[in-house]
């Protein structure tokens, strides 16, 4: 039987568009599209090309489905209500944050926030991966705002949204049996962006770092910092996905001190590493670690501290495993196929 057609917007290949794409290609024909968003220049070029490619297939496709609110879901949603066809958003968590104080988030940047209101507003169905992303309140740090949300940037938005999580492969990631003492880890892209370091709480970990001289502190993506940092912090370049279960595994923590998340891949794939996590009060992050690692509830070097004591004094092998439990059943990756799915069969047309 011949698939249903779905046109699929990206901005790039992450390994959370690879798993969708897979996932989506599985049930429908996927027409894709990717919305370069390299440089500010390249702005106008992006939008003339993805006009003419969605006019000259936008006919055929029974809806649009696009990984994130932004620029890129504008045309989109305007050409799928004047053509009458569905859009759905996929909301990853920027999409829905602003964050002034290192100015970050769709919508703290004037026409990004329009594009973004526009878009959540014109979507058919809005799919976020966490609650979070609907509304929350924010008090991680004290200088930023007290809620985060669309729903709290853009009150007015009406679309129907369903939170599906993300999900995970177990069998990809495996602990390792020689786990090395004290150790720590943390994955960080775009660290050479003027928001990067703050964002991911790489500057927590430069600050924290030189009380635990015993200990060794890896930042995968650190090679992008112009920086000296501590002789106990080791920069890692960044490595492609399949690469990572090897490096992470035999690691015994894994820090996420980010000042904004939605649901957090790297952190989930190494707590099914084995990894017991450290994670800031922000996005999803206490949710899905549950009872199984430490929370930071305010950006604040000396609370982060005592967590680390408390982590390498008290945490053992059983809450290792209890942290790759904790993945593998509250979100394995057929859930995620099986909502996904169901939620655009439901808002396409017979």
């Amino acid at each position: 039987m011949k698939k249903t057609k779905l046109i699929y917007v990206h901005v790039g290949l992450s390994s959370f568009v690879k798993k969708d794409i897979a996932i989506l290609s599985n049930e429908f024909e996927l027409v894709i599209f990717h919305f370069k968003l390299a440089t500010k220049s390249r702005l106008p070029i992006s939008f003339i090309a993805q006009f003419f490619f969605l006019l000259r297939r936008i006919w055929s496709a029974k809806g649009l489905v696009i990984q994130f609110g932004g620029y890129q879901s504008y045309l989109p949603t305007r050409l799928g209500k004047w053509f009458g066809k569905k859009s759905i958003v996929i909301m990853g968590g920027t999409d829905s944050v602003s964050f002034p104080s290192i100015q970050y988030g769709c919508f703290h940047k004037k026409y990004l926030r329009f594009f973004t209101k526009m878009s959540l507003k014109r979507a058919t169905l809005l799919l976020p991966v966490a609650e979070s992303i609907i509304k929350c309140d924010y008090t991680y740090t004290e200088n930023d705002f007290p809620q985060q949300g669309y729903l709290f940037h853009a009150p007015k938005t009406k679309t129907q949204n369903q939170t599906i999580y993300n999900g995970y492969d177990a069998s990809k990631w495996e602990p390792s049996n020689d786990k090395q003492d004290n150790s720590f880890v943390t994955v960080a892209a775009d660290l050479s962006s003027r928001f990067g370091k703050k964002l991911k709480g790489i500057d927590m970990i430069l600050e924290v770092a030189p009380k635990f001289p015993n200990c060794k502190f890896y930042i995968v993506g650190g090679n992008k910092l112009n920086e000296t940092v501590p002789p106990n912090v080791i920069l890692v370049e960044n490595m492609a996905h399949e690469e990572l279960p090897s490096f992470i595994a035999n690691k015994r923590f894994y820090l996420q001190l980010s000042m904004s998340e939605g649901f957090p891949n790297a952190l989930c794939e190494a707590m099914l590493s084995g990894c017991i996590p450290i994670v800031s009060s922000v996005g999803a992050m206490p949710f899905i670690i549950g009872e199984t690692g430490y929370v930071l509830n305010k950006k604040d070097p000396d609370l982060l501290v005592k967590h680390i004591n408390h982590a390498l004094e008290s945490s053992s092998p059983e809450l290792s495993m209890q942290a790759r439990n904790r993945i593998a059943e509250a979100f394995p990756l057929s859930n995620r196929s099986s909502q996904l799915i169901g939620a655009i069969k439901q808002h396409l047309p017979n």
